[in-house]
């Protein structure tokens, strides 16, 4: 039998993954969140390299797909803080992407 190249994830998180990633440390009060939820944290808090295995791992459409979901999600909210960080995260995650797309065509 063949073994898939992808480890087996417990539910909907691949907890290999993140515990190579630091853990619960993203998503510190919810250490069984989805791996949808640990992106999405991952890209309000960006580093390169994190969202590069991020892409790497589930894939650049995914990690992309995650950022207009989160992006639509917070400018409909009212929540200031969400806002927030998401000013903060926008520029450094769309250069992040940009670079990362520039690097697959």
């Amino acid at each position: 039998m063949e073994q898939s190249p992808i480890p087996k994830v417990d539910g909907s998180r691949d907890r290999a993954f993140w515990l190579a990633h630091g853990g619960v440390g993203l998503v510190w009060s919810n250490p069984n969140a989805s791996d949808s939820v640990m992106i999405m944290h991952a890209l309000l808090q960006p580093d390169f390299h994190l969202l590069l295995d991020i892409a790497a791992r589930f894939g650049f459409s995914r990690l992309k797909n995650e950022w207009a979901v989160l992006r639509d999600g917070v400018e409909r909210t009212a929540l200031p803080e969400g806002q927030q960080e998401l000013r903060h995260a926008t520029p450094i995650v769309e250069r992040c992407l940009k670079h990362m797309e520039q690097a697959i065509q």
